[in-house]
C-alpha cells in the first residue's frame, strides 16, 4: 500500500521554498505521478530531490497506461548543477529555465527544515 500523504506542492524553485498552491495529495514514490520532491517539470521530463533528500533527479514520464496510470524512470542521480544540466541537455536539447534557481550543489537539508 502506498504511503500517501497531505501536503502542498514543491513545484517551485529549489531555494524558493514550498508555494502558496492549494493542498493535494502526494506520494513517497519516485516513480509516482505525484511524488512530493518534484521540483518543476517540462513536458516529459521533471527535475525532483530524491526521497532521501541526499541528490536530485532527472526523470522521463512512461507512457500513460489506463490502469495504471503514468510513471517516472530516473535518468540521472546528480549532486551538481552542471551534471544535471549536461543530462538535460543530452536529452532535451536545450536547458530548463527553473536550473538557474539551484545552487551549484546539491545542499542536504535537515529533516527538521
Amino acid at each position: 500500500m502506498a504511503n500517501m500523504s497531505f501536503s502542498k506542492s514543491r513545484n517551485q524553485s529549489y531555494e524558493g521554498g514550498l508555494d502558496d498552491g492549494s493542498l493535494s495529495w502526494t506520494d513517497h514514490r519516485e516513480t509516482a505521478e505525484n511524488y512530493h520532491g518534484e521540483l518543476f517539470r517540462h513536458g516529459i521530463y521533471r527535475v525532483s530531490v530524491c526521497r532521501d533528500d541526499i541528490q536530485w533527479l532527472f526523470q522521463r514520464q512512461r507512457p500513460q497506461f489506463p490502469t495504471g496510470g503514468a510513471a517516472w524512470d530516473t535518468l540521472g542521480y546528480y549532486v551538481s548543477k552542471s551534471g544535471l544540466t549536461r543530462l538535460v541537455r543530452a536529452h532535451i536539447g536545450c536547458d530548463f529555465p527553473e536550473l538557474d534557481a539551484l545552487p551549484a550543489h546539491f545542499q542536504r537539508r535537515c529533516r527538521d527544515e
